[in-house]
């Protein structure tokens, strides 16, 4: 939307010092429908004290110039805000020969001018003024005081135009985006919260983990080894051969790995590569209290045991070696267990075990003492 300024200058001789007053300042705003023009002429305003809005049609106007008489020489009507409408208001001025109709602001309003809309008022030139300019004027010429004023153009200005809707669409859309926003805030730092902890969780994971790979049994491979009882010729993990001076660990399950091949794995999966057997549970680190009973291997592999049970046989073995068993179960134990030294070394790699089930178990009843052939 397109508007325009004015400049405002009147003139008048001042009646106690006898000088001339001359005033200019752009304080005026043309109406929407006026032409854009300069005009001069003498002030003249409704000789009505009740109608000071000029919205009466037959409204005479009160000029200083002629002891109150209008004249044929231009002259400018100021009428206040109110009412009635801008366009009555011109019409009515114009019908009495106005050149142009100045309409000061209401007292509210203050120095504030608006945009006037009065279609249909031809050519008569349209101005608004604040509050304060009008009454000035108003007085002077309520005293008798002849006052000439010049309109101008003063500055072109540009403002968009915004309808009510496009207000509220402006809003609607800020108010989305706000909450949008603000969600994928709480999401993203809700987000952060549970990757912190879980991450945390991981790094403590990991030292139980580590610390239980340290309690399993490690065994140096030798030429001819018969020592330990190994399933494959070679490594599961790393499919190469076992080596004489090859470092291995010999799991829970019997399984035998490469130390280096191993312990990664297990710092990530905590299972055995080949039977799936829980090592780390199988150690007793962490457990649940509900799954706390018993970890058993599988049942499909031929040389496996119940590491509660194995150490449970071995114990027994070392407290009645002398002493021959008649149960099917412990000779079967003994004719696989091999040599004492053999015996010894399992209990060496189980004995952390059995301290950690003792605790949290008590003493497994005969029944349980089972070996998987």
């Amino acid at each position: 939307m397109e508007w325009h300024t004015a400049f405002v200058t009147t003139t008048y001789r001042d009646p106690a010092t006898n000088l001339t007053v001359t005033e200019n300042t752009e304080s005026g705003r043309y109406g929407d429908s006026s032409p854009k023009d300069s005009v001069d002429g003498h002030v003249g305003i409704p000789r009505t004290v009740k109608d000071t809005e000029g919205c009466d049609p037959n409204a005479e106007y009160y000029l200083p110039t002629r002891a109150g008489s209008l004249t044929t020489e231009p002259w400018i009507a100021l009428v206040a805000r109110g009412n009635c409408t801008f366009k009555d208001k011109v019409l009515n001025a114009a019908r009495k020969n106005a050149a142009a109709v100045v309409i000061y602001n209401e007292a509210k309003y203050g120095n504030t001018t608006i945009p006037m809309s009065h279609i249909g008022t031809g050519n008569t030139v349209v101005v608004m003024v604040g509050y304060p300019k009008g009454i000035e004027i108003l007085e002077l010429v309520r005293r008798g005081i002849p006052v000439k004023m010049s309109i101008a153009v003063g500055t072109r200005h540009v403002q968009e135009f915004l309808s009510g809707q496009s207000v509220v669409f402006v809003t609607i859309a800020f108010i989305a985006m706000m909450i949008i926003s603000l969600a994928w805030l709480i999401f993203y730092y809700i987000q952060r919260y549970l990757y912190t902890g879980a991450q945390f969780g991981n790094q403590n994971n990991r030292k139980e983990t580590k610390k239980a790979i340290s309690q399993l049994q490690l065994h140096t491979v030798k030429r001819g080894d018969k020592e330990i009882n190994l399933d494959a010729e070679n490594c599961a993990v790393c499919i190469e051969n076992y080596k004489p001076k090859d470092v291995v660990r010999i799991l829970p399950c019997k399984h035998v790995f490469h130390r280096t091949c191993i312990d990664p794995w297990l710092l990530d999966h905590r299972t055995c590569p080949m039977c799936k057997l829980d090592v780390i549970k199988a150690l007793g680190y962490l457990v649940d209290p509900e799954e706390a009973i018993e970890v058993t291997a599988p049942e499909s592999l031929p040389d496996s045991v119940t590491i509660r049970s194995l150490s449970v046989s071995l114990q027994d073995d070392v407290d009645n070696e002398a002493s021959s068993s008649s149960s099917p179960s412990h000779q079967t134990l003994q004719d696989d267990s091999g040599p004492v030294e053999e015996a010894g070394e399992s209990v060496a790699l189980l004995d952390d075990n059995q301290k950690c089930e003792d605790n949290r178990e008590k003493t497994p009843d005969p029944d349980d003492i089972a070996v998987i052939s």
